[in-house]
């Protein structure tokens, strides 16, 4: 973000701009500031203009679970009485928000007061409260979020060579998950990216936030998800069996308390492996999807990582601890 930005977000959300430190360049520029001596968050998004309905639908909604009950990071209003503040205009602009920092920190695998099986249970208890909340959530904003959706693959570098393989799989995948029903007992407004990058604890408290990618999609893709990146990142071993393992207990635990707030029937627990097979194969075309083709612009983890996802689709295997029996 340009210094001219920097400041005028400063301005809308009346805090001290020297005060901002960078956490993270992403989809979003994320930033710390400080604020009446209180952290926040201040989220810069380069979207299109229209994108400002999308962004003021994701806080109605925040607002909302936090009014019921889920421990989430509130939005703060800027001195116009907004909750967003635009810069630029059309096709070129950025949109902030501003939010509350939660309180605590990340997990870390390591230490069993921030992962293990208590907090697996809260960070399901949490999801379920808001599977629950989406049953009779009516939007107060002239917007509504996304429904889940194929993706497009326009890089045409991935429609040759191995790569084809991984498009694929995606569409194959797709292909299933189109035909699955839409009720509201297993479909709402869901976060879609409920992972441990995504949460802060406190005391085995958890505090949920950003919300960025929030959609109407499928509960048991919200759960998939979280999943997917408990094993990504806290499984105690790299091997195939000890994620495999890991995910049947992550799961195990994480229900127990996911059904504290939410019921969910026996036949969408079962589709959970199909789902978290389908954002692992996700994850491939986050990185790629701008890739010019010059295999040797990918670093050697990626390269391994594509060499692994083609070994796996070719024996027609699951990816790394989604062979599971739910």
């Amino acid at each position: 973000m340009s210094q001219q930005l920097l400041l005028q977000a400063a301005a809308s959300f009346e805090f001290d701009v020297e005060t901002l430190v960078c956490l993270s360049s992403s989809s979003n520029e994320v930033y710390r500031f400080v604020k009446n001596n209180q952290p926040h968050i201040l989220r810069m998004s380069a979207k299109p203009e229209v994108y400002v309905e999308q962004i003021q639908a994701e806080l109605d909604w925040v607002c909302y679970l936090a009014r019921h009950g889920v421990p989430t990071s509130l939005p703060i209003h800027a001195s116009d009485g907004q909750l967003t503040a635009v810069y630029g205009q059309k096709e070129h602009c950025y949109i902030a928000t501003a939010f509350h920092m939660a309180p605590g920190c990340f997990f870390d695998k390591n230490n069993p007061q921030l992962w293990g099986h208590s907090i697996f249970r809260r960070w399901g208890e949490i999801m379920g409260r808001i599977h629950l909340l989406t049953k009779t959530y009516s939007t107060a904003s002239a917007a509504r979020r996304s429904d889940w959706a194929r993706r497009d693959i326009a890089n045409s570098n991935l429609h040759q060579g191995r790569y084809r393989m991984l498009v694929d799989k995606l569409k194959s995948l797709e292909d299933t998950i189109s035909t699955l029903p839409k009720d509201t007992e297993s479909y709402g407004l869901i976060h879609n990216d409920f992972h441990p990058y995504n949460f802060h604890i406190d005391k085995g408290e958890i505090t949920v936030f950003d919300f960025d990618d929030s959609i109407y999609g499928w509960f048991a893709l919200d759960i998939a998800i979280a999943a997917v990146h408990a094993v990504w990142w806290g499984s105690p071993g790299d091997d195939r069996q000890s994620k495999h393992n890991f995910a049947a207990r992550f799961l195990n635990e994480f229900l127990a308390g996911y059904s504290i707030n939410n019921d969910l029937a026996d036949c969408w627990i079962q589709q959970i492996p199909l789902f978290m097979d389908y954002r692992n194969i996700c994850s491939y075309f986050w990185w790629l999807s701008d890739w010019d083709g010059d295999e040797t612009r990918l670093s050697e983890a990626q390269q391994a990582a594509v060499a692994h996802a083609i070994h796996l689709i070719g024996n027609d295997q699951s990816f790394d601890g989604c062979d599971i029996k739910l």
